[in-house]
């Protein structure tokens, strides 16, 4: 297994950006058709800049915000590291973005243990937490299409469900032990018991009350800045658009795209979101260029940003091991 990992992550790092670049590039042609082209360009082209400029500043506080939860996490599991550090690698863990559901965000806990010798299966469980957090804040405002827009989802209460059955499973701690017990048994598996048991116990930890109603915080006020840009990107299109409405349609589209576990969720949810937004009376043009917007805001920018902050380390770190020393 120690051979499979960096392998793994190798494959995630080299291939999964341009992978999904390509998909990209299908997903928004298919949406550029649907919404009519020169219409959506049209649009696109009157959008405000300050609108675009409010997209980009509010997704920056969001990955800001959680930056604080990924800290207090650290914090919970008595994982000292300097703060420099902790930045660096969660900017750079948003490169990863793009993977499936967000799953090669693990590569922060290699990040981690390669700067500062943490083991990964500690810091492990501090990406699935985030994870886990994200998905139950998010699903808070896809909640808001049953209580307010009488709008049902099977993914949304199959994924809740899903949820809330492992977060109870989590903390039924006689069970998760006996269970884990028993993988000592099973030959190759068993030689990774101790591992496993660590990483349940630091997961044990991090969804205890206190720590799952402040990070649920954390995640619901920092996905909720990127409900407000799109929110003010619909204004661009439609006067005294709803904000409820936004937050819903962000949040349930944000979902879908996880569950699909396509990469970065394209795709799925882009058609969650144009689709809702039609049926919510929007005209096609105004659900796609709205869509592009926030998607490339919220997706692209993260990943982008992270990949040069990584790739401008791994430089700056390059130049000074290469600097010979006077002596």
């Amino acid at each position: 297994m120690s051979g499979v990992l960096p392998r793994v992550r190798r494959a995630v790092r080299t291939h999964g950006l341009w992978v999904t670049a390509l998909l990209t590039v299908v997903v928004f042609f298919g949406l550029f058709l649907f919404g009519d082209a020169d219409a959506v360009v049209d649009a696109l082209t009157l959008l405000e800049w300050w609108r675009i400029g409010a997209v980009f500043g509010l997704v920056a506080v969001s990955y800001g915000v959680r930056f604080l939860k990924w800290e207090f996490y650290l914090h919970e599991l008595g994982i000292d590291v300097p703060l420099r550090s902790s930045l660096l690698v969660f900017v750079s863990g948003l490169m990863m973005v793009v993977t499936p559901g967000k799953a090669g965000e693990v590569w922060k806990a290699w990040f981690l243990r390669d700067l500062h010798d943490v083991a990964v299966n500690r810091t492990a469980s501090v990406v699935g937490a985030e994870r886990v957090t994200d998905l139950l804040a998010l699903m808070a405002f896809a909640g808001l299409g049953l209580v307010v827009y009488q709008q049902s989802s099977t993914t949304l209460v199959v994924v809740a469900a899903l949820f809330f059955g492992g977060l109870m499973l989590i903390q039924w701690r006689t069970l998760c032990l006996r269970l884990l017990d028993g993988l000592e048994t099973i030959p190759v598996i068993g030689g990774y018991a101790d591992d496993v048991r660590e990483f349940y116990d630091n997961t044990y930890t991090l969804f205890r009350l206190r720590p799952l109603v402040v990070s649920m915080g954390i995640s619901v006020v920092a996905w909720g800045l990127e409900g407000v840009a799109l929110w003010i990107v619909l204004n661009g299109f439609v006067v005294d658009s709803s904000l409820l409405l936004a937050l819903f349609v962000f949040g349930l589209g944000s979902v879908v795209g996880a569950a699909s576990l396509l990469p970065g969720g394209l795709a799925a949810a882009e058609a969650t979101m144009v689709g809702l937004l039609v049926v919510l009376g929007y005209s096609r043009t105004v659900a796609v260029s709205s869509t592009l917007v926030i998607r490339v805001g919220t997706l692209w920018f993260g990943a982008l940003l992270g990949t040069a902050v990584f790739v401008l380390y791994r430089f700056l770190r390059n130049r000074r091991n290469s600097t010979p020393v006077d002596g």
